[in-house]
């Protein structure tokens, strides 16, 4: 049997206890645990998004919920598919990207407030 893993990131939760509650979050990237994204029964691209038709899916496929039909799902993570983190990527890029700025004739000091704040943002996001 695979060894259960983060929906979000993908590492291990084999050091926390079972069953695992609404009130778990992922040791590394802090997402909730007990939501529809780390449930056997989640259908990414089905209408109802459940396979368990006795279930109520909540709207939040990523929040904690109440399910009394959730079973984590070993491979929940699916690489490439953490759309929030694309998101926040992109906008981050938009938000510190040189476009529609004058080029300056002196290169910008490697040290410079922007440019520190850029390498701590990239390094959060590897």
């Amino acid at each position: 049997m695979a060894e259960l893993g983060c929906w979000n990131c993908g590492a291990s939760l084999a050091a926390l206890p079972r069953p695992i509650t609404r009130h778990m979050n992922c040791p590394v990237c802090f997402e909730d645990l007990h939501c529809c994204r780390l449930c056997q029964h989640y259908r990414a691209k089905a209408t109802d998004s459940c396979a368990d038709e006795r279930a109520e899916p909540p709207v939040h496929k990523e929040g904690a919920n109440f399910c009394d039909f959730f079973r984590p799902k070993p491979d929940a993570c699916q690489p490439g598919s953490n759309v929030r983190q694309a998101r926040a990527k992109t906008n981050l890029d938009a938000l510190f990207s040189d476009r529609g700025t004058e080029p300056t004739a002196e290169p910008a000091e490697p040290n410079d407030e922007q440019g520190e704040a850029r390498r701590k943002l990239e390094d959060i996001f590897r």
